[in-house]
């Protein structure tokens, strides 16, 4: 039943002016508000899950491996939500820093490289996908090289976000 027609019936129950139920329930009774109840709880749930990215092990397959088989130097793509902004790094090369966190409920620094591509204008909450290279360490590891090479020594990485990519 489309929204609309969940509203008017969820308001014709409250208000008492329902008429010809389409499910054949009367106004002020206790199904009736059982039903009211549902429906409420039901578009508060579907607007809940509209708002939260939502991302699981298909999309995080290849950084869930490594991180199982504590690789050092592989490659991977991940999309995750971001769980957390870090300060930036500023000793030696300047890294825009954040965590990933991960379906299996660790996380993943991301350490980008803004002195080889744009800073990345994202926020706690977001959705990214993230290639680079992933070398694995005790907190979940860290995933870097997510900038354009432009001498061939390293496959390029990217961050993709919105809509656009960040290299």
């Amino acid at each position: 039943m489309p929204r609309f027609r969940i509203a008017k019936l969820v308001a014709g129950l409250v208000t008492g002016s329902l008429t010809g139920s389409p499910i054949g329930l009367r106004t002020g009774s206790v199904a009736g508000l059982i039903v009211c109840f549902c429906c409420c709880l039901g578009l508060v749930a579907c607007s809940s899950v509209a708002e939260r990215p939502v991302t699981g092990p298909s999309e995080q397959m290849q950084i869930l491996s490594a991180q199982q088989q504590r690789a050092h130097n592989m490659e991977v793509t991940v999309t995750a939500t971001v769980r957390k902004m870090l300060p930036d790094d500023t000793e030696g090369l300047p890294h825009q820093r954040f965590l990933l966190e991960l379906a299996n409920g660790s996380t993943v620094l991301v350490a980008h490289n803004t002195g080889e591509a744009p800073r990345v204008p994202i926020e706690a909450g977001e959705l990214v996908t993230v290639h680079g290279e992933f070398i694995w360490n005790k907190k979940g590891g860290v995933l870097h090289w997510t900038h354009h090479c432009d001498n061939g020594s390293h496959e390029g990485g990217y961050i993709d976000y919105q809509g656009k990519r960040y290299q």
